[in-house]
């Protein structure tokens, strides 16, 4: 009985850093605590793992007003485009992903934006050209977003927490079995 027990921890042990391995944030753009002495006009954030296109980002000021952006996903890349590059100061970045696991993962940083003064900030005379664009070059695209079986999403853990209670019941009826043979 003390085997049984022994080798169903043992194998509870084993499966389950299938379960702790969680998808986290390895790269982003710009990274935590940075200084940006330049234009931002987009968030990249890189993860270890595929990240289901359902992700988010969030950009708050340093008034904790959110920043408007348009989110996509790509493997396991979400980028967060600006529609016209953030002004001077401090950001904080919120995301939110599932990962390749199933499970939900969130997390934040700041980052700083510096834009410098101009040397000559006198109006120049001369009007700008602006070039024209066609309609087509205006119109926002669609974004087409793969929906995913959810019979995939979470398979791993699914699969462990079978496999966990499949073994309790065999080493439960293995032990019941040893312990009517002693009795009788």
């Amino acid at each position: 009985m003390k085997r049984i027990i022994s080798m169903t921890f043992l194998i509870i042990v084993l499966l389950s850093n299938t379960v702790y391995a969680h998808t986290n944030l390895t790269t982003s753009s710009p990274m935590d605590g940075e200084e940006v002495n330049g234009e931002v006009y987009e968030i990249v954030l890189e993860f270890n793992t595929r990240i289901e296109t359902t992700s988010t980002i969030k950009v708050f000021d340093e008034t904790e007003e959110e920043v408007s952006l348009t989110t996509q996903v790509d493997d396991n890349v979400m980028v967060g485009g600006f529609m016209s590059p953030l002004t001077h100061g401090t950001y904080t970045v919120e995301w939110k992903i599932i990962g390749a696991d199933g499970h939900p993962m969130q997390g934040t940083y700041s980052f700083m934006v510096r834009k410098g003064e101009l040397e000559n900030p006198a109006v120049s005379e001369e009007p700008k050209e602006i070039p024209e664009a066609s309609i087509e070059d205006l119109v926002e695209k669609p974004v087409v977003q793969v929906i995913e079986d959810s019979s995939k999403i979470a398979s791993n853990d699914v699969l462990v927490v079978i496999l966990v209670i499949l073994f309790t019941i065999a080493g439960g009826f293995l032990g019941w079995i040893i312990g009517r043979r002693k009795n009788t």
